[in-house]
């Protein structure tokens, strides 16, 4: 998460990462303030996912107030200097920066039943009985007609984000809500800030502009899907730096050292 006139980093890191030292990351930064929130662990597709990033957002919160709060994995890089990034926001004060997957909710089955075994389960296959007893538990429900949430105008997008001081708080201030409706839905990551945005007036704040024909050109992320495997979006190599260079996003992703470590260093020389 960014901030200016200077640049403020709020670090989660996961509890399951037991190599993680705080301390190495401190002597990595030299000219901005790192500040590392409590740490949880964090399951994919669970609601330890929105704890993780609320956990962030009040965080920053209580640090100050800041044009934006930025959203960013540790797969993601800026793209640009931090003084065109700070001025580019700066020049979109009061705009949210969130984007949408579609207009309607297609998914509603991930909202209408629980998924109270989805924190042991997480991405990786795993325990096998763990997961046919979800599946069974899915069914149930189905057969008993469990809906739960029913009259909620649901909305779904990306996880990252970029989102004004105003609805940063505004959204703090639903985690009661946030949790009573999505704990034990599946992936309520990609749930709960757009259900909150879109049924607040910060709606009629979001970023509109067309650029490129990306359809995450919203929140000023280069993320290339079409040539990503599954769930997992593409992972730039130094092959792609002209596109790269070319795109007027602020930060990319993603990122990964065992893939290409050269573009990392790279976009290390041309933005630092």
């Amino acid at each position: 998460m960014l901030d200016h006139p200077k640049i403020d980093i709020f670090i989660h890191m996961d509890a399951k990462n037991k190599c993680y030292d705080p301390a190495e990351t401190l002597k990595l930064v030299k000219f901005s303030r790192v500040i590392h929130v409590p740490r949880i662990r964090v399951s994919w597709g669970g609601y330890s996912q929105v704890e993780a990033a609320l956990t962030l957002i009040k965080a920053a919160t209580q640090e100050g107030h800041y044009g934006h709060y930025h959203m960013l994995s540790g797969a993601d890089l800026p793209i640009k200097k931090s003084d065109e990034i700070i001025n580019f926001f700066e020049r979109h004060q009061g705009v949210e920066f969130v984007h949408f997957s579609n207009s309607t909710f297609l998914h509603d089955k991930w909202v209408s039943y629980y998924y109270p075994l989805q924190e042991y389960i997480g991405r990786e296959k795993g325990n096998i009985f763990i997961r046919k007893l979800n599946s069974l538990c899915l069914k149930v429900q189905k057969v008993i007609g469990v809906h739960r949430n029913k009259g909620v105008n649901f909305q779904k997008g990306s996880d990252w984000f970029s989102i004004t001081d105003k609805f940063a708080r505004y959204l703090l201030s639903q985690q009661e809500w946030i949790k009573s409706v999505l704990h034990n839905t599946f992936m309520s990551t990609e749930i709960y800030l757009h259900t909150v945005l879109i049924n607040s007036p910060f709606r009629d704040n979001l970023y509109c502009e067309e650029i490129g024909g990306s359809i995450l050109s919203s929140i000023m992320r280069l993320i290339d899907w079409p040539r990503g495997s599954g769930a997992h979006p593409y992972t730039f190599r130094l092959s792609d730096l002209d596109e790269i260079q070319a795109s007027p996003a602020m930060f990319a992703r993603k990122f990964h050292p065992s893939v290409d470590a050269d573009i990392i260093e790279r976009i290390r020389e041309l933005y630092s």
